[in-house]
């Protein structure tokens, strides 16, 4: 299904998508790293200086909370983007040749430009202060790997039940932001987890925020945490099985609904 000939198809898309993000305005992809900047800017200086959060174990609040915002960041933009993929190119449905099934793909694609930039100047802001655990940095390719394989079985979902259901696009807007407050990334995880909610730690999401902070920080490979890998393995499977399923049955209707 995904060939040489596909994979070009989706890094045009991606980079069409890309330059269509920034046409018109006069600062151009500049915005696409100021957003996310300032956001962490702002929750930075509430939870450093208004709340007085301090060393999280042995690395500052910053280093901490930093890695698992610009994760979470990649991994909402992509969702969001997926979503509306099919519906905005509804002028593609109507081409038999056309593979739609790629255009959630590109929309995954196109977030990770920004994610990457982003991630390898906090990698050098790291090395020049002499933090982190650069032994397992590497680690990081295989997170950003489940990251991918998650948006992508949730943008093919969605933006296939978009097509049929409209409402689809407010709820996954829901669903993120309760999963921005229920996920670790600004609060300490301790703090649950010997509560009956400790169960939101084993979650999808957090195994790819926790996954960096492992990888930077902690100096814990991923199969040191079984239950968690295997968790996220069978969910990412599941939900890649769902989505492929419901989209071969109902892509020969889009033209009709659309």
């Amino acid at each position: 299904m995904l060939n040489k000939k596909t994979l070009k198809v989706i890094l045009r898309q991606a980079l069409m998508d890309l330059k269509k993000r920034t046409l018109g305005t006069l600062l151009g992809g500049i915005w696409a790293i100021l957003s996310p900047l300032t956001t962490i800017a702002l929750i930075y200086f509430v939870f450093a200086f208004g709340l007085k959060t301090g060393m999280m174990g042995n690395v500052s609040f910053l280093n901490w909370f930093v890695p698992a915002m610009l994760a979470w960041f990649f991994i909402s933009e992509a969702i969001s983007l997926g979503c509306n993929s099919i519906l905005e190119s509804s002028y593609l449905v109507t081409k038999v040749v056309f593979p739609v099934w790629t255009l959630p793909i590109a929309k995954v694609f196109s977030a990770l430009p920004v994610h990457l930039l982003l991630m390898c100047f906090f990698l050098v802001t790291l090395l020049v202060g002499g933090e982190g655990d650069p032994r397992t940095w590497l680690q990081l390719v295989y997170y950003l790997f489940c990251a991918c394989i998650l948006c992508t079985s949730i943008a093919l979902l969605t933006a296939t039940l978009m097509v049929f259901v409209r409402d689809v696009m407010n709820i996954v807007g829901v669903i993120l932001q309760l999963l921005f407050w229920a996920t670790p990334i600004f609060w300490n995880p301790a703090l649950i987890a010997e509560t009956k909610f400790r169960w939101l730690l084993l979650s999808p999401f957090n195994y790819i925020l926790q996954g960096y902070r492992d990888s930077l920080f902690g100096g814990i490979f991923f199969w040191e945490r079984p239950l968690e890998t295997s968790i996220f393995w069978l969910f990412a499977m599941l939900m890649s099985r769902v989505s492929v399923l419901l989209y071969k049955r109902t892509r020969p209707h889009f033209a009709d609904v659309l």
